[in-house]
């Protein structure tokens, strides 16, 4: 049964197929013809619509051969070439792009989007003229295309032809009237010519239109006044502000003019005034101090005006936290430490969001031994940085100056744990850690310190001194001390306090004739008292006692002597 159904399937498809090839025989090759393009259009409008699809989703690749398809059935399709040119843009084939972006424009120029796309490709080459020429027959053709004078005018510019430019802007004036931003552009092309009267003539057309801003009259002043033609510039401002004698603007400029013309006093009064205004943008106000911090070397005359300005600012702006940071720097500047850290923490009261001011608190309270405000603004910073190693150095060493170990060493150890790629940072955070696990007796954990910073900097004086010093105080591993002593000499070989350490593990290991030459020569650099008691114990060991006693009441004169030290001059022994 299956076999009879397949038979007459077939019997039937044959017919069909005879019947088809005779109406073909029948039509004419004009008919034939016009099937096989009806059908190869077809087939190339399929693959176009394939390419479409997958342009939209962003499948180039794919998109690029469909499109390819489409234009080898026909060649001379517009919209298909286009596609392809704007498919192979969107893949930077630049040189590609350009030739099928080309294709689709000459076989049909009345486009305005074929023509739009092969200028945008001619500038992505700079080919800047070539792109000129497509937007000039665009805007020449049709309507509604004059946005992309404003393209003309621009790549008019690139290459030079200011005179075009001027050109392509006037039909833009024309068009829409006015414009600060094209008599801007117009004013710069003059300029670039050498053209000052014509720039002039610009900015007094706009002048003319909007007579009410009296800032396009202070920008008219600046550009006489930087081409040297300071009398207009005068007689402009000075006009101006005997209208509006509130004007911050042109009291800003007249202060320039001023102070070009040598007339210092007059010069400060117009810069006052106009920071007294609430109405100049505190941004412009702190361009000035910036500009005159950067002269207070070569002109320190400027310190005090700079210090009365900075007041103005504030008392102005006091709810602005740049102002206070700004009034906080004039003063840093100039040493005046205390008002200038007061200034930084009032900023920070109005935005606590600039690390740069957190670091000037905690560098100018260290500078100030104010430990408290350092212990203070440390652990407020590390609320708003948590990762910045820095402020648990400072609050740790402000710790360890209180002799509160455990706090120090609280914040060394968080500290060192958060810093990264910062060997540096790491051995002074070790080093302090060293010092405060001795200041607690907790020598294990000092003696680790010091050697794993030891390890990342094998030459640090700082940790070299420290941990010889307190191993000779404890008369342990004196050959090591010894050793890391000569070491640190050999860098820094006339410091008081290391030649101090060097004698004193020198003493501890009994050898006391050295020990006495180092020491003396550590006595030629400084009088600190510790030192001074050294001197005393060394001579008493070698026999010379009346001097031994000398240097022990010489030492107690100053600070930082033993314990010991009143036993020692008391009972004219030695007590260690």
């Amino acid at each position: 049964m299956n076999y009879l159904r397949t038979r007459i399937f077939l019997i039937i498809s044959f017919l069909i197929a005879g019947s088809i090839s005779l109406s073909a025989q029948k039509m004419t090759k004009k008919e034939q013809k016009l099937l096989k393009e009806e059908q190869t259009l077809r087939q190339a409008e399929d693959f176009f619509v394939e390419g479409n699809k997958d342009f939209i989703l962003g499948r180039f690749d794919k998109a690029t051969d469909y499109l390819i398809r489409a234009c080898k059935l026909i060649p001379e399709n517009a919209a298909f070439n286009y596609k392809l040119a704007d498919c192979y843009a969107q893949q930077n084939n630049n040189e590609k792009a350009i030739l099928y972006s080309q294709k689709a424009h000459s076989i049909d120029s009345k486009n305005r989007f074929y023509g739009i796309l092969l200028a945008q490709l001619y500038e992505r080459l700079k080919r800047y003229k070539e792109a000129i020429k497509v937007y000039e027959k665009i805007v020449e053709n049709y309507d509604g295309n004059d946005e992309l004078l404003l393209n003309i005018a621009n790549l008019q510019v690139f290459t030079n032809d200011f005179s075009g430019a001027l050109k392509t802007y006037n039909k833009l004036e024309e068009l829409y009237g006015l414009n600060e931003e094209i008599i801007r552009q117009k004013q710069l092309l003059y300029l670039k010519q050498n053209k000052l009267d014509e720039a002039i003539l610009e900015w007094k057309k706009l002048i003319a239109a909007t007579p009410e801003d009296q800032n396009l009259i202070v920008d008219l002043a600046n550009l006489l006044f930087v081409n040297n033609r300071n009398t207009e510039a005068k007689k402009l401002l000075e006009e101006t502000m005997a209208k509006n004698p509130d004007s911050p603007y042109a009291s800003l400029m007249l202060s320039e003019v001023y102070k070009k013309e040598g007339k210092k006093q007059e010069a400060k009064s117009e810069l006052q005034k106009a920071f007294a205004s609430p109405n100049l943008n505190i941004d412009a106000k702190i361009g000035v101090l910036i500009s005159m911090i950067r002269q207070i070397q070569a002109d320190t005359t400027i310190k005090n005006e700079l210090i009365e300005l900075g007041n103005i600012l504030v008392k102005v702006h006091p709810n602005e936290a740049k102002a206070f940071a700004m009034n906080g720097d004039i003063l840093a500047i100039q040493e005046k430490k205390q008002p200038a850290l007061n200034n930084y923490i009032q900023s920070i009261s109005l935005d606590n969001s600039h690390y740069k001011i957190w670091q000037q608190i905690i560098f100018l309270a260290s500078e100030l031994n104010q430990n408290d405000t350092i212990i203070k603004y440390s652990e407020k910073a590390v609320e708003v940085f948590p990762t910045q190693p820095i402020f648990y150095y400072y609050a740790g060493s402000a710790f360890h100056y209180k002799k509160n170990y455990t706090k120090a060493i609280e914040q060394f150890t968080t500290g060192k744990k958060i810093t990264i790629n910062n060997n540096d940072l790491v051995v002074q955070f070790l080093s302090q850690l060293g010092d405060s696990y001795n200041a607690i007796k907790n020598h294990p954990k000092s003696d680790s310190s010091y050697d794993e910073a030891l390890q990342l900097d094998p030459e640090n004086v700082h940790v070299l001194n420290n941990y010889s010093y307190y191993l000779s105080l404890r008369k342990e591993q004196l050959e090591k001390a010894k050793k890391m002593c000569e070491k640190m000499l050999i860098k820094s070989p006339n410091e008081a306090a290391y030649l101090d350490t060097y004698g004193w593990v020198l003493y501890q290991l009994k050898d006391y004739e050295n020990a006495k030459k180092y020491i003396e020569k550590a006595l030629l650099k400084t009088t600190d008292a510790t030192i001074i008691e050294h001197y005393g114990d060394i001579l008493f060991q070698i026999g010379d006692k009346t001097n031994a006693l000398i240097q022990w009441e010489k030492a107690k004169k100053g600070e930082g002597y033993s314990d010991l030290l009143d036993k020692k001059i008391e009972s004219k022994q030695l007590y260690e």
